[in-house]
């Protein structure tokens, strides 16, 4: 039995002794894979949990006990219709919810900020304190109004899912559609993660039993709007547009993902698995537990990203005013502004969000003097550049990642690809919605 199931301590002990065995074991597993379907492991523990079910049948008395409030609750929310239409309903709502008070917050910290270099102004006159406001403060001062006012609600929404045990209910019903794309049924749950940050769902991606299946949930993972990807989408999108338009990103990039899980599943041979995973019960998320783990997930973004928005910030500033900025900005002309209809600063602003998703837009406010997008974009370039920065390159953790689990050539392919894909398809994009008069 272990030996069809392909266990490799018992296959090194025995068929070092007894290598014949090799040839009958494998005909025997091919024959079990025709008849059922499926291979031998699961079929193995099928039937196992099947004469477990039928001895623990036999030799115990069923009862039916009145199902509570909370067991009703819970079928309602895995049945095939409710369930979909739960599921949808909060999601919609939780990243609503976040684009409401991330809006509402962003409009009254923007306004502070706005005070403070009224009397800075005032206070301070000269070059070096100039330098000083738009190099180092107006650095904090974006990632303030643009980023935290939307991470801070993201990552609470997602510890209460996490917290309350309906994160594993979404990855259950998510399965069938998985399959469908053609990735194994846990590649899932990396999925969810990368809503949060792309490195834990690329780490994530280790559940997956065989290097090509991890090869592609990697891969797919990377193209999950992560936090800082949210950022720019929710932060330029949604409040500019209409969060209307934001959701449209998002079903586009899901569209983008199924259709090379799909290509995925025509071109690689096998089929994926099945899903099995405890699921836990239901309950009410603590306040502690849930401030903990959004802490947790806020602090690599206020330890890390901070400083990367400040120093990157005083950067682009220097290089403006020494002009180095325009040389950049010529170079990558013919890719920014003929082909994707963005304004040539974008250019800069692609090289340096792949330190952080979410510094591209801290420094598109930077670079345009002002945090009122609006008045400088329109909206198809709005649309555009938030559409390629969401398929653009992962930010530099997550290629390190990607280079430790898949190696440096793996890891490029996959660079590599997102960036060619990103600037086609945002040219494309841009040229769809020009004919059709939208922005």
């Amino acid at each position: 039995m272990k030996l069809l199931e392909g266990d490799e301590e018992v296959q090194r002990m025995v068929y070092g002794k007894r290598p014949q065995l090799r040839d009958l074991v494998e005909r025997v597993r091919r024959e079990i894979e025709e008849i059922h379907g499926h291979d031998a492991p699961s079929v193995i523990a099928s039937e196992r949990y099947s004469l477990a079910s039928r001895i623990a049948l036999e030799a115990s008395t069923q009862t039916t006990p009145k199902r509570g409030l909370a067991e009703w609750f819970d079928m309602a929310t895995l049945h095939p219709i409710s369930g979909y239409a739960f599921m949808l309903t909060v999601i919609l709502t939780m990243f609503y919810g976040i684009f409401t008070m991330g809006e509402w917050i962003s409009v009254y910290l923007e306004g502070a900020f706005g005070i403070l270099k009224m009397v800075y102004d005032s206070l301070f006159q000269g070059a070096l304190p100039s330098l000083f406001w738009e190099g180092v403060v107006e650095g904090v001062a974006a990632g303030v109004t643009i980023a935290l006012p939307y991470i801070v609600p993201f990552y609470i929404a997602l510890s209460v899912l996490e917290d309350s045990g309906y994160m594993a209910r979404i990855a259950y019903l998510a399965d069938s559609a998985m399959h469908r794309i053609g990735l194994h049924g846990k590649g899932f749950i990396p999925l969810v993660l990368g809503f949060g940050c792309n490195v834990p769902a690329t780490l994530g991606c280790r559940i997956m039993e065989t290097e090509r299946e991890r090869l592609i949930c990697a891969f797919t993972a990377t193209l999950i709007p992560c936090a800082a990807r949210s950022v720019v989408i929710m932060g330029l999108v949604a409040r500019y547009l209409g969060f209307g338009w934001a959701a449209a990103l998002y079903l586009i990039d899901f569209a983008l993902i199924f259709a090379l899980g799909r290509i995925a599943f025509k071109v690689v041979p096998g089929e994926p698995l099945g899903l099995i995973m405890e699921m836990p019960p239901y309950r009410w998320p603590t306040l502690a537990v849930t401030a903990k783990k959004a802490w947790f997930k806020l602090k690599d973004f206020v330890y890390t990203a901070f400083p990367i928005m400040v120093l990157g910030n005083l950067t682009i500033t220097l290089a403006d005013r020494l002009g180095f900025l325009k040389n950049v900005q010529s170079l990558l002309t013919p890719i920014t502004v003929s082909w994707l209809g963005l304004p040539s600063a974008s250019g800069v602003l692609l090289i340096f969000g792949i330190l952080r998703k979410e510094l591209a837009l801290i420094l598109l406010a930077s670079m345009l003097g002002t945090t009122d997008f609006s008045a400088i974009l329109t909206p198809l370039q709005m649309f555009v550049f938030s559409f390629v920065t969401m398929v653009y390159i992962p930010c530099i953790a997550t290629i390190s990642v990607l280079i430790k689990e898949f190696g440096y050539k793996r890891a490029a392919i996959i660079s590599l690809s997102e960036i060619g894909l990103a600037i086609f398809l945002g040219g494309i994009l841009s040229r769809i919605m020009s004919l059709l008069g939208l922005g």
